[in-house]
């Protein structure tokens, strides 16, 4: 199955970022499993470790090995077109490398510790790695589509998409339940309890689980505002000290003051969609094991 499936109303661009972004979603999905594995390391090493794993291995084998140099073709086309961008795709560039780096030494330092190891002082010094990771990723992630994803399509040409894209790759594991259970047993059985609606001994332990699930979005949501934050404010300085004129004062305070707005109306609303989604959730939750069978 080819990895960019494009209709016939879409452009080449429009397509390829539709499929970045959706290993986009599928990443966001697993860090999430994986930063509520790593609180469970010390305490569930059994449990945890054979998991964590499955999941440290798919970001090594697919959004490293694939997806990130997708995503470095397209960086590098965005530079040819607009060089004053060199040294922020530089670094995310470089991101890529020691993230890469990184998941492969957290990956070889679970492997080799036994469950005594972890837990005690190593499994809480490796789960503190897995932490930080995470919050890397989700960070760098959001610049990617914050920065790049926005613009890529307003940049570059049909010339530049074609050089860009290719067809023939493979799709995310986790958009092939078969393929996901196949190469990486333990993260397919995880997710697949994780989002079962309902099975043996449900009721209660379903709803314990969908709660939970509910809980993870909802720190997901202010991780990523608290994020967002700290790059407001380091933006705003950086605003503040690039003033040389009366004008640029008056440009930098409208562009701070929207800036400011807009994170505002994120504070809002973001929380507000959790609320709505978590409450529906948990109350289809329960009234489906208690609606009548046919």
């Amino acid at each position: 199955m080819n990895a960019v499936v494009m209709t016939q109303e879409e452009s080449p661009g429009t397509a390829y970022m539709a499929s970045l972004r959706q290993d986009h979603a599928g990443l966001s999905r697993v860090l999430r499993l994986i930063d509520a594995l790593s609180d469970q390391l010390v305490e569930a090493p059994e449990e945890a470790q054979p998991v964590l794993l499955d999941a440290l291995r798919y970001l090594l084998q697919y959004h490293h090995g694939y997806h990130h140099p997708r995503e470095d073709r397209l960086f590098a086309s965005i530079r040819a077109r607009q060089p004053a961008l060199q040294e922020t795709l530089d670094r995310i560039g470089h991101e890529h490398e020691t993230g890469e780096t990184e998941i492969a030494r957290l990956f070889a330092d679970l492997q080799a510790a036994d469950a005594r190891e972890l837990a005690g002082k190593p499994g809480a010094r490796l789960a503190t790695r897995i932490s930080a990771y995470v919050t890397h990723a989700r960070t760098h992630m959001r610049d990617e589509e914050v920065v790049f994803y926005a613009r890529a399509e307003a940049v570059l040409d049909d010339a530049d998409w074609h050089g860009i894209i290719d067809t023939d790759g493979p799709q995310d594991p986790l958009a092939n339940p078969p393929e996901l259970a196949e190469h990486y047993p333990k993260l397919a059985e995880h997710l697949k309890l994780a989002s079962a609606p309902g099975g043996p001994g449900a009721d209660r332990n379903d709803d314990q689980a969908d709660l939970h699930r509910q809980l993870l979005a909802l720190t997901d949501v202010y991780g990523g505002l608290l994020h967002e934050g700290l790059d407001l404010t380091r933006t705003n300085v950086q605003r503040m000290a690039a003033i040389r004129s009366p004008g640029g004062l008056v440009r930098a305070v409208g562009d701070i003051s929207s800036a400011n707005l807009r994170f505002a109306g994120h504070c809002v609303a973001r929380p507000s969609r959790w609320m709505v989604n978590a409450s529906c959730s948990l109350l289809l939750g329960w009234v489906r094991p208690r609606l009548p069978r046919s």
